[in-house]
């Protein structure tokens, strides 16, 4: 896995030609062509995506005779290759491959450069706030996108576009920005970034402000996917209950990722349009444009497609400008080029195939009895849904690999996939290395026999190792998904995971109990304002919780923007100014503003720990220096 990561610069779990081509001819010097890159990569790609996932990489090693000792796969077995035989002969000088360091060169595409710049253009144009920065300059090899995104402010606004709540607007530097001010802006926007749920790996704020195109273009592509796939759900189509296939639920509906969403989506139109054709991924099998001119036919009708493709015309590209003139003609505007349909971008693809679902998804009303199937559905994040939000988000930031795919580990409906124990049990690896005894665990459950010796091995472990308290829960309660049990095992969790990284990092050898994390926050404050408890109702005007993110770094807070918080209304506005001057000082907190008017004591735990963590980081020079590095003190500290 070391080994793979070193391939993978982008920490998005697959190699592509680029990265690979990267380091092997910039970082090791071979005489490596992109042609040659691609070629290897396309030996090893079994699954015709255009990149080497892990597993992929691992059937390919193991074929080479090499294997990780901890190797888990299931992978089939697969034939040695270019890269494997490369990878194998020159490990120790790739295992010693330093990214991101300041000699590092790292190589980056101008296509999804052009169509994310497409993007961003066209989503916040109009936007006056914003108009020193757009539009921005979309020619070939510029790179005026990664320079408009090094202050944050772009990046700020792009996901409001996502969660109008991720930022409070007022909260953004945009007058004077100095070095501090911008690096303020990049972790709001950052920690923003992890509560929409975007996967930040090895990027921080002066990444950001150095305008590292490669780390760039990976934020902004998950941003972007996010921005182009948010209709993708039944809560926002309900429609989409037509894709169910078999004896499927609504619930299993519900927990396919937008990608599946989508490819089931396509083979429905494929279908319906009487074709032959069946897609498994949105990548090389679109490059034809064979699908896409079928797919826009069925939802469009001929007579709204004027130009149809040539199947016996061997230009790919030509046929792709069809598809994307066809686009134009009903109305989508295609942030992509022929060329990214024809050589299969995978991103790129996924991008326009949104579009086109979000411009006529073409699925028929539901019937009365769908309907109230669906109103039975828990759709909105509101109370126990909200903490169970904030229990994916954290457990999904964690970046845990499966022991099964090698992937990584990506929660998207936290009761289903937590049932059969096993995310659960890699958290519990995650907290203490060790504990779980990966052997008796069913790493593949087939059955529910399986799922409830899973479960039985999470409470097993939760008690002998990790000191839960787990009264009256059993691997039964796990493996049916009892929603009330998983949210008190994942509260446990998360607690345990935050005051053992507070203890840690205090490094006094003592552990840290929820009275002391009460009593370091009045003190740090020094008696400006003062809490008895966590449940002190006193939280909901959040004004003790800025007192604190103040007392860390005092010229982050505009004192002009923070209420009395006596009505409903005041109090929410503050409590999202108070998120948003928190994840500018690096803390991630994953709560709502209405966890906090709420005085929600769990989310309030989290959220003065998170503040502790910057604190103590910024004393002791701890991890999170990368994503935090925020002043005690400017000159230009608004006055109180």
């Amino acid at each position: 896995r070391r080994l793979f990561a070193k391939f993978d610069i982008n920490g998005d779990g697959a190699i592509t030609p680029e990265e690979l081509q990267l380091l092997l001819h910039d970082e090791l010097g071979l005489a490596s062509t992109p042609a040659d890159a691609a070629l290897m990569v396309a030996q090893v790609d079994r699954n015709a995506d255009g990149k080497v996932d892990y597993a992929e990489f691992e059937a390919t090693m193991k074929a080479a005779g090499y294997a990780s000792s901890s190797s888990s796969s299931t992978a089939a077995p697969a034939a040695s290759s270019t890269l494997s035989r490369l990878a194998v002969k020159h490990k120790d000088a790739i295992l010693t491959v330093r990214h991101g360091a300041a000699n590092s060169q790292h190589s980056w595409s101008s296509e999804e450069m052009m169509a994310f710049t497409e993007v961003v253009n066209s989503r916040l144009a109009g936007d006056a706030r914003l108009a020193t920065y757009l539009p921005i300059d979309n020619a070939e090899g510029s790179t005026a996108l990664f320079e408009s995104c090094a202050d944050g402010v772009v990046l700020c606004r792009l996901i409001n576009l996502v969660d109008p709540d991720a930022v409070d607007e007022r909260a953004i530097n945009v007058k004077k920005l100095s070095k501090f001010k911008i690096i303020e802006n990049n972790n709001l926007a950052i920690n923003a970034a992890k509560d929409i749920g975007c996967r930040i790996t090895n990027i921080g704020a002066h990444d950001v402000m150095e305008a590292r195109p490669h780390l760039i273009l990976g934020l902004l592509w998950q941003i972007i996917r996010l921005l182009l796939t948010m209709k993708i759900s039944l809560k926002e189509s309900p429609e989409l209950a037509r894709l169910l296939e078999g004896d499927e639920t609504l619930t299993q509906l519900l927990a396919l990722p937008p990608e599946r969403v989508l490819v089931r989506w396509v083979n429905y139109h494929l279908k319906a349009a009487g074709s032959h054709r069946r897609i498994t991924a949105l990548g090389k099998e679109l490059a034809d444009s064979v699908v896409y001119d079928t797919l826009m036919r069925q939802l469009y009708g001929s007579a709204r497609c004027p130009r149809r493709v040539n199947e016996s015309d061997a230009d790919l590209e030509r046929r792709a400008e069809a598809v994307l003139s066809n686009a134009r003609s009903v109305g989508v505007e295609p942030f992509i080029k022929p060329r990214d349909v024809a050589s299969g971008n995978a991103k790129l693809n996924l991008a326009f195939t949104a579009q086109l679902f979000n411009d006529c998804h073409g699925l028929a009303p539901l019937e009365e009895a769908q309907i109230a199937e669906l109103a039975e559905l828990d759709l909105d994040d509101s109370g126990d849904t909200r903490e169970a939000r904030t229990f994916k988000l954290w457990l999904n930031s964690l970046n845990l690999t499966d022991r099964t795919t090698g992937d990584l580990v990506q929660v998207n409906d936290l009761f289903r996939e937590l049932c059969n124990g096993l995310p659960i049990l890699s958290v519990m690896d995650h907290i203490k290395a060790g504990c779980v005894p990966w052997k008796k665990v069913a790493a593949a459950p087939k059955n529910r026999h399986h799922l409830v010796e899973n479960g039985n091995r999470v409470v097993e472990v939760g008690k002998k190792e990790l000191d839960l308290v787990l009264v009256n829960i059993g691997g039964l309660d796990i493996a049916d998904g009892n929603k009330k049990l998983i949210l008190a095992v994942m509260w446990q969790l998360m607690r345990r995971s935050t005051v053992d990284l507070l203890a840690s990092l205090k490094n006094d050898g003592t552990k840290v109990e929820e009275a002391e994390i009460v009593a370091w926050a009045n003190a740090k404050v020094g008696g400006a304002s003062r809490i008895r408890t966590l449940g002190d109702k006193a939280l909901a005007t959040s004004k003790f919780l800025i007192d604190v993110c103040a007392a860390i770094s005092p010229d982050t807070v505009n004192w002009d923007l923070v209420t009395p918080g006596k009505s409903d209304d005041d109090a929410l506005l503050n409590a999202r100014y108070a998120l948003s001057i928190a994840r500018k000082l690096g803390a991630g907190v994953f709560c709502t503003p209405e966890d906090i008017t709420e005085v929600r004591p769990k989310m309030i735990l989290l959220f003065l720990a998170a503040l502790w963590q910057v604190d103590l980081e910024k004393k002791t020079g701890g991890p999170s220096r990368k994503v935090a590095d925020v002043p005690a003190l400017s000159e230009d500290a608004p006055p109180r």
